[in-house]
């Protein structure tokens, strides 16, 4: 049972069900529709497309361990590397394929490179993407995403958005300007849409590497979760 692939497993585990195919095909067709009605339209459809995956690859982990549900997958494996790897990648596959499917459908309409497929867009998502995975190991499934959008909505309410968007358009002429960039791109990545879904290399670098980490401290979690078994409620 060992040999079991681990992609496989999670493939299984994790798939979207056919409502959660339909609801993500009509945030498709609804996004599709606001682009087409404006130019601001496409924002609203990159961020209601990354809103979807903020609760799609917050699938948590622990609260299934300890149910039992990966006990065939894990019951003699020395090495839970791979299968940590494979539960973040499987979290995530199914709303990339939806900002891939909306890039393209943009490119398309539009004869323009979409946002989505710009360094921008792309960091945005990869990153969103992975910290909403990672807290939910522990917290839950969607507890990531809850999370993630009530802290959007505290630095909304604070008056704080207009802030990170000014210290992240500033230009990256010194190390501590770069700083508050990055710091800027990670409180709310959102402003990486921004300027055509262009972003300084510097700031680029910084998220990818805090990105990186994000992913690393999952996988460790992941490694290290060791929790008694549940009788199901």
């Amino acid at each position: 049972m060992h040999h079991l692939s681990p992609l496989r497993f999670f493939w299984v585990i994790l798939r979207p069900r056919r409502a959660t195919m339909a609801a993500l095909l009509t945030v498709l067709v609804y996004a599709t529709y606001l682009a087409s009605m404006s130019a601001d339209g496409f924002d609203q459809a990159l961020s209601l497309i990354l809103l979807t995956q903020l609760i799609v690859a917050s699938t948590g982990y622990r609260d299934r361990l300890v149910r039992g549900h990966f006990d065939a997958i894990l019951a003699g494996r020395r090495r839970r590397e791979p299968v940590a790897l494979a539960h973040a990648v499987l979290s995530m596959v199914p709303g990339l394929v939806l900002w891939l499917t909306f890039g393209a459908v943009q490119h398309l309409v539009t004869s323009h490179r979409s946002i989505a497929m710009m360094p921008g867009g792309l960091v945005t998502f990869a990153y969103a993407s992975v910290v909403v995975w990672a807290l939910s190991l522990r917290l839950g499934r969607n507890s990531g995403g809850v999370l993630w959008v009530f802290v959007a909505f505290v630095l909304a309410a604070a008056g704080k958005v207009h802030v990170l968007r000014e210290a992240y358009g500033t230009s990256s002429a010194s190390l501590m300007v770069t700083t508050r960039s990055i710091a800027a791109a990670l409180a709310f990545p959102l402003v990486m849409l921004g300027n055509d879904g262009y972003v300084e290399p510097a700031v680029l670098l910084g998220v990818c590497t805090a990105a990186a980490v994000v992913l690393l401290s999952g996988i460790w979690m992941i490694v290290r979760f060791d929790a008694p078994l549940k009788d199901p409620a």
